[in-house]
């Protein structure tokens, strides 16, 4: 009991230690730090309801175990200028990715492109399969053929990403502990980018990520 005890406090402090050169490399303009999905580490936890992450990564909420009861709201609501700081960032940051073509469980057509940093997909666009036009959120045309060329799409992506504004306004989601910022074209909004809640990692769009990775074009 007293190596684990010792081991947890160890990692506690470490990871403590982390965070704040994390901080400071925001602070001083550093580029966003990019959190992605990795297996949990064989260590024992640091404490009840919390899972520590790869080097780097503060911890991690247990699923099922509120955020706000393992981690202050206090503390939830410092963070929020420096995740607002962070998503500004990347309004310069975001490139396009590859297109891919599946169909939705009711059988619809559904075309999506990927939004990336880093090379990794952190929010997608969807298009409409009748016009390629990119589809606010909410809205599916319930369309069951597509006459639209990838190329086309692909130009529509290249052409609308210096016109994406990620908003300065976020809500928390609590089950992925994540600030969440709308990316508006126009007057509409097309997607989320989620920050951590430590105001300073990118999430990644994992299944958006795998998507791409076996349709993307």
């Amino acid at each position: 009991m007293k190596k684990l005890f010792f081991a947890s406090v160890a990692l506690i402090a470490t990871l403590a230690f982390v965070y704040a050169q994390n901080a400071t490399l925001q602070q001083n303009g550093a580029p966003p730090l990019l959190m992605q999905q990795y297996p949990a580490p064989a260590i024992p936890p640091p404490a009840p309801g919390i899972q520590p992450g790869p080097p780097g990564i503060p911890p991690v909420p247990v699923p099922g175990i509120p955020v706000v009861q393992t981690l202050p709201m206090k503390t939830l609501l410092a963070n929020l200028p420096q995740a607002v700081a962070t998503a500004q960032k990347l309004n310069k940051m975001i490139v396009p990715g590859k297109v891919w073509v599946m169909r939705a469980p009711a059988g619809e057509s559904e075309i999506k492109g990927g939004l990336l940093y880093q090379g990794v997909v952190v929010a997608i666009l969807r298009f409409n399969p009748v016009d390629g036009s990119v589809l606010p959120l909410g809205i599916n045309p319930h369309t069951y053929r597509s006459n639209i060329q990838i190329q086309s799409i692909k130009s529509a992506l290249s052409s609308v990403i210096g016109n994406l504004k990620i908003l300065p306004a976020a809500e928390f989601t609590e089950p992925e502990a994540c600030w969440s910022f709308p990316v508006a074209l126009n007057n509409i909004i097309v997607a989320h980018i989620k920050v951590y809640y430590d105001g300073i990692h990118v999430v990644q769009d994992f299944a958006a990520n795998q998507e791409m990775t076996f349709y993307g074009q």
